[in-house]
């Protein structure tokens, strides 16, 4: 998407990943949830939800620390259905709402949702990649470039609590809940759109990542 060109809809995503401390390099993510909401593109308002949890299928048992730092238990997993029929689910609900491949911008707070979480998940179900989360708009992306932060070696990016005390806005829910920083995202967005306007810009949020093809998945623990 162009800059300059506001897209009707923004479909700002977060997932919630299975990990495990320490570290295992044959350790493969999975999405456990799954949390997405639409944007009007012309008024920043949120207009809907989705939101399921999703069962690991190749490491069905949560480790403590995810459990402790997402706040996802274990029978909140067991009762749900694997990723592939909740993907299903949700490209229905985009369909139902009206977005296509051609009228939204996928929004994610970083690069890690579709590059690492959403890749490894793919590999897990044997799926093919999203063609919409080829290319993404990094909200961390517009937040550096709108304020002016340039990062020095090894400075790390700023994370949704930085955005949005930076932006006066007080943090609504659970910090590592996909929901909660699905919305907050939303309203980090909604927040720039207002001081852009106001510095005579136009509040637009394009594409600013592409897929990258040299991505070696890493499958995280943090």
């Amino acid at each position: 998407m162009a800059y300059g060109h506001s897209p009707k809809y923004y479909c700002v995503v977060d997932f919630e990943a299975t990990c495990i401390k320490p570290r295992r390099a044959d350790f493969r993510t999975e999405i456990i949830e799954f949390g997405a909401v639409i944007v009007d593109g012309s008024n920043f308002q949120m207009v809907d939800e989705f939101h399921e949890f999703c069962r690991p299928v190749e490491n069905p048992v949560l480790h403590q620390f995810c459990k402790e730092l997402t706040g996802i238990q274990q029978d909140t997993v067991d009762s749900a259905d694997p990723f592939p029929v909740v993907f299903d689910r949700f490209q229905q609900w985009l369909s139902n709402k009206g977005l296509t491949d051609s009228n939204f911008a996928l929004v994610t707070d970083g690069i890690f949702d579709c590059n690492q979480i959403m890749r490894s998940q793919c590999e897990v179900s044997r799926m093919s990649f999203p063609s919409f989360a080829r290319r993404f708009s990094n909200i961390k992306i517009h937040y550096m470039q709108f304020m002016g932060i340039r990062l020095r070696r090894g400075q790390p990016t700023p994370r949704i609590p930085d955005m949005l005390r930076a932006l006066g806005i007080s943090q609504e829910g659970q910090l590592h809940s996909a929901i909660s920083d699905a919305r907050n995202i939303c309203r980090i967005m909604e927040a720039l759109s207002r001081r852009l306007r106001a510095n005579g810009r136009p509040a637009v949020f394009p594409n600013n990542e592409t897929l990258k093809a040299n991505w070696v998945v890493n499958h995280p623990s943090d």
